[in-house]
């Protein structure tokens, strides 16, 4: 065998072991990919659960906040009609303090009174 035959041999052998090392490598980096992809997805899942917990939180808080807010508005409604209740019913008495007009009021007929609140 010459010189040349040994290198190419050589040559044929180093590039076998080359291809060999290729394969290896896109097996590892392909498993790699799915790792990596797996755990993305994993992530993913966990932070869509998060936000999923939050949303209903979220939602919860809103009822209580519609809730108390009804309240609100059905005690603020309440409130005038119980001031309203409290009426004070008063006497009117002559301004002038003239007996003589005493006695003309005394005369007027109950179909006359007016009432006011």
């Amino acid at each position: 065998m010459s010189e040349r035959d040994l290198i190419i041999e050589r040559l044929e052998r180093k590039l076998a072991e080359k291809e060999k090392e290729l394969k290896e490598l896109r097996r590892v980096a392909g498993m790699n990919a799915e790792e990596i992809k797996r755990d993305v997805l994993n992530s993913l899942r966990a932070e869509l659960e998060k936000i999923e917990r939050l949303e209903a939180r979220v939602a919860e808080l809103n009822k209580t906040v519609q809730s108390l807010l009804d309240e609100v508005l059905y005690l603020k409604a309440n409130l005038p009609k119980e001031e309203s209740k409290s009426r004070e019913i008063r006497e009117i008495g002559n301004p002038d303090g003239n007996p003589e007009n005493e006695r003309k009021s005394e005369c007027i007929e109950d179909s006359e009174i007016i009432i006011c609140d």
